[in-house]
Order: structure tokens, then C-alpha cells, then sequence
């Protein structure tokens, strides 16, 4: 056994073995070294911070439930109720609806197509009216930030603002 160790670890091959490690060895650092950077100034790296808004619940969509019609019955009835301080130009707020909204119709008429819901406190400006239909007084009211919302209301869900 002890020949077979000599022969195989002979001084040829331990020095061999040395020589190719040695090589390898510097291969590697010549290959690391020669892959190093040069060495820049480096600048602080600057954090940045996105803030992403908690999503919101979506309140539930108005459901639009047709309104009855109703007709005058006496003379007195047929004549429009005062529609109090209401003019041409006011900025009017939408109130006393509890929550249901005021529907802005195509034209005055409980009948008529229905454009848009004003939710309660919603603010308009007065275009037009009054006009006296279907036993309610309706004014003309239009968003002051869209032109295109617009649409007749009733004077009953109306509030003026003093100083909009």
C-alpha cells in the first residue's frame, strides 16, 4: 500500500499539481480584477416614494323610480305655488330630497326624458323658468362646472345661495 501511495504522489505530480493550481488560481484573480469598476465618486442614491391612495368605497348608483303625476283639482291648485326668491342667474342648491336627489329632466314635465340625478347639496346655476307643469314649478338649472349637465328641475328641491 504504501508503494502505491509513493507512486502516485510521486514529487512530478505534486509539483504539477502545485503549478496548475497556482495557474488557475491566477486566472481568476486576473479575471475578477480586470471586471472590477473604476472607482467613481458615487452620489447618494435619492428614495423615491410613490403614495398610492387607499381605494375608496363606490357609493351605491341612484335608482331612478318614476315619479306619479299629479293633476290639479281645484283653481287654486293650478296656479303656480310661489317659487320664492328663484331668478334668472341664482346659484340654487339642491335640498330636502333625504338622499333621493332631484331628477333634471329634458324639459319640464314629470313625463319627460330624465338627463341627469343632482344629489343633495349639489349647486347649479338657474338658465331658465319658471315654467308651471304637471302641478310643479321648474327652473332650468345647469352645473356651473359642466355645461353639458343640464336639465329642469323642480322648484320644490330648490334652495337659493346667498354668496355661492
Amino acid at each position: 500500500m504504501l508503494k502505491i501511495f509513493r507512486y502516485i504522489f510521486n514529487f512530478k505530480v505534486l509539483l504539477g499539481a502545485t503549478v496548475f493550481g497556482v495557474g488557475v488560481f491566477a486566472v481568476l484573480v486576473w479575471v475578477l480584477w480586470s471586471a472590477k469598476t473604476n472607482d467613481t465618486a458615487q452620489v447618494p442614491a435619492t428614495a423615491i416614494l410613490k403614495i398610492i391612495e387607499a381605494p375608496t368605497q363606490t357609493p351605491p348608483g341612484i335608482r331612478i323610480t318614476p315619479t306619479p303625476t299629479q293633476a290639479p283639482t281645484t283653481a287654486s291648485q293650478a296656479t303656480p305655488a310661489p317659487s320664492g326668491d328663484i331668478a334668472i342667474g341664482d346659484y340654487v342648491q339642491v335640498s330636502g330630497t333625504g338622499g333621493d336627489g332631484l331628477r333634471l329632466h329634458n324639459n319640464a314635465g314629470v313625463s319627460t326624458k330624465v338627463n341627469y340625478v343632482a344629489k343633495e347639496s349639489e349647486v347649479f346655476i338657474v338658465k331658465d323658468g319658471p315654467i308651471d307643469a304637471d302641478g310643479f314649478v321648474w327652473w332650468e338649472l345647469e352645473d356651473p362646472y359642466n355645461n353639458n349637465t343640464v336639465g329642469w328641475g323642480v322648484a320644490n328641491y330648490l334652495a337659493v345661495l346667498q354668496n355661492p
